[in-house]
C-alpha cells in the first residue's frame, strides 16, 4: 500500500543527499559520516575532533555551518544536554533522553505517554503539540554506587572524627 515510515525515512535522506551532492563536499560527507558512525552524541568539539582525524585542514567554523545545513534538512537533531549543545542523525523512532549529572553520559529512552499527552494537549487546550521532548536529570546505576560508596566512607570519617 505504501512505504513503511523506516522505508520513507530512506527515501527523504537520500532525497537530501541528492540535494546535497551537487555541493557536496569532502568536509560535509565527512561530517555526516561522523554522525552516522557515532554511537553517542555527539557536541560540536568531538565532531571537530574526529573530523580532524580524516581531514586534519577542516576548520570549526566548516563544522558550525554544515550542522546548521543538516538542521535545517531535517538530518540531524541537536540537543541540549546540561551545558553541552549534542547532536545526532535524526532517528528513524522518536525517543527521549536521560542525562548523568554524575558521568554526563547521555542514555535515549521511548516514552509513548508522550504521544497521549499530546493528544489530550490538543483536545483539552486547542493548542496543537508539533514536537515534544522529554529530557530527564539524575543519576545512572554506577554513579549512584559511586555516590553511595562515597557518602559511607564520609559518615564513618565523621563518625571517627566525633569519637575523638
Amino acid at each position: 500500500m505504501g512505504l513503511l515510515l523506516g522505508e520513507l525515512m530512506m527515501e527523504i535522506r537520500n532525497g537530501i543527499d541528492r540535494k546535497l551532492n551537487p555541493r557536496s563536499t569532502e568536509p560535509r560527507q565527512l561530517i555526516k559520516a561522523v554522525l552516522e558512525q557515532a554511537d553517542r552524541h555527539l557536541d560540536v568539539d568531538e565532531i571537530y575532533e574526529q573530523a580532524r582525524q580524516h581531514s586534519p585542514s577542516i576548520s570549526l567554523s566548516t563544522i558550525y555551518r554544515n550542522l546548521q545545513r543538516f538542521k535545517e534538512l531535517g538530518l540531524v537533531e541537536e540537543h541540549q544536554f546540561s551545558n553541552r549543545r549534542c547532536y545526532e542523525v535524526t532517528p528513524q523512532h522518536k525517543h527521549h533522553h536521560l542525562v548523568c549529572l554524575g558521568c554526563g553520559r547521555v542514555f535515549e529512552f521511548q516514552c509513548p505517554a508522550t504521544g497521549r499527552l499530546k493528544s489530550r494537549i490538543i483536545k483539552e487546550e486547542g493548542f496543537l503539540v508539533t514536537e515534544a521532548e522529554v529530557q530527564l536529570v539524575g543519576y545512572c546505576p554506577e554513579c549512584q554506587q559511586r555516590l553511595s560508596l562515597e557518602m559511607g566512607k564520609t559518615e564513618k570519617i565523621s563518625s571517627r572524627e566525633e569519637v575523638r
